[in-house]
């Protein structure tokens, strides 16, 4: 007869919604970082594999390029400025995307 006797109902915490929307918001906080996680995980073995395509299809070709640059008198002329553009302008696009890109944090 208890059994089956009413109980009383089960009084929710004053501050249900709160605690409620908080939990969803953790959840969809976890989901978008494992989302993102996969993602730089997915374009890191991309590049990998592409990499290691490129070097087992014309790796000797590009070393036998390598050498005969080395042994010019001038061969490094180029290599030099051309490495220190790529690093300026790979430093320009990383701290333009940081000031102007879509990636930005609300509340910034």
């Amino acid at each position: 007869m208890q059994a089956l006797a009413p109980k009383e109902p089960k009084q929710l915490p004053s501050n249900f919604p709160y605690l409620t929307m908080r939990r969803i918001k953790e959840e969809q906080r976890l989901e978008e970082r494992r989302q993102h996680l996969f993602a730089i995980l997915s374009i890191i073995a991309v590049s990998l594999a592409g990499i290691f395509a490129l070097l087992f299809f014309v790796g000797d070709v590009l070393l036998k390029c390598l050498v005969s640059i080395c042994e010019q008198q001038d061969g490094l002329a180029l290599v030099l400025p051309t490495l220190f553009c790529l690093l300026f302008f790979a430093l320009v696009n990383h701290l333009l995307s940081r000031q102007y890109g879509t990636h930005r944090k609300a509340g910034r």
